[in-house]
């Protein structure tokens, strides 16, 4: 009986812990690696801008461009949401990183987060971004 319980408990908490997974987007005309990205630094408190730079060397002048839009501490007051909330987890974040070219959109990475934006939400994200423009790059060596 005792490790039922224990068992059940696990599965109980270790269910609590699932991190959503990102709606990930390529845009299928994206031939060419890219090779330089432009950081889009309007909306980005200085200390997601410091955390991206310790990962990338952005090129002001690249075409490429990322824009990074986020919200914290969403509250929901609708009934629409009434049974998500209650019998889950609601979201109250999400992240949201666009590299575009010129006005078209190569790559979207989108997640919701059940606690706010940090600076690891930040470096998951963009190295996500980073990685599946690397092996778009080395697709075409092939």
């Amino acid at each position: 009986m005792i490790r039922i319980l224990l068992i059940i408990l696990t599965l109980f908490f270790t269910a609590c812990e699932e991190k959503s997974k990102p709606v990930i987007i390529k845009n299928s005309s994206l031939s060419t690696p890219i090779r330089c990205i432009s950081l889009n630094r309007l909306e980005v408190e200085p200390k997601f801008i410091s955390e991206l730079e310790k990962l990338y060397d952005f090129n002001s002048s690249c075409n490429y461009k990322l824009t990074i839009s986020y919200k914290k501490d969403i509250v929901c007051n609708s009934s629409y949401n009434a049974v998500a909330k209650t019998t889950g987890k609601f979201p109250k974040s999400y992240l949201k990183f666009e590299l575009r070219d010129g006005m078209t959109i190569v790559y979207s990475y989108y997640i919701d987060l059940y606690d706010n934006v940090d600076t690891e939400d930040i470096r998951d994200g963009f190295l996500k971004l980073k990685m599946d423009l690397v092996d778009i790059s080395k697709k075409e060596k092939e």
